[in-house]
């Protein structure tokens, strides 16, 4: 199973350039099981609600009906907290998406953002690249 950061279902909603369909060929390539949190589904759709845009909200929230939903069990609590404990420049919100993952057994976590990899021990992927 693969653990997909935010910021890939933000960018293959939203983005109509190389980067979105970069993130939105991932996606429909993957191989194995995508999942990601509620955690992920709060990060999308500020953008749209602070917009007002229902029909980019509706777009956002159909999104994740291409996703397993995993909860944050309170292991992955414990883990975030380590995690950032070890890496002071890891958001608490980013230290729980790679602890849900971790907790969850996920073989990789797809992500664009380089603080995730380098906390991630090796499970970070980035999908997107350069350019």
């Amino acid at each position: 199973m693969i653990y997909v950061d935010s910021c890939l279902v933000i960018y293959a909603v939203e983005r109509d350039d190389h980067i979105g369909d970069r993130a939105r060929s991932a996606l429909a390539t993957a191989e194995v099981t995508v999942a990601t949190s509620p955690l992920a589904v709060l990060e999308s759709l500020v953008k749209p609600m602070r917009d007002g845009d229902a029909e980019a909200q509706l777009r956002m929230w159909s999104a994740f009906d291409a996703f397993e939903l995993l909860l944050a069990e309170p292991d992955a609590y414990l883990d975030a907290a380590l995690l950032r404990a070890r890496h002071p420049g890891l958001s608490t919100a980013d230290a729980l998406h790679l602890g849900i993952a971790r907790q969850s057994g996920c073989t990789a976590f797809w992500t664009n953002d380089a603080r995730l990899q380098a906390a991630s021990g090796g499970l970070a992927v980035d999908v997107i690249g350069r350019g």
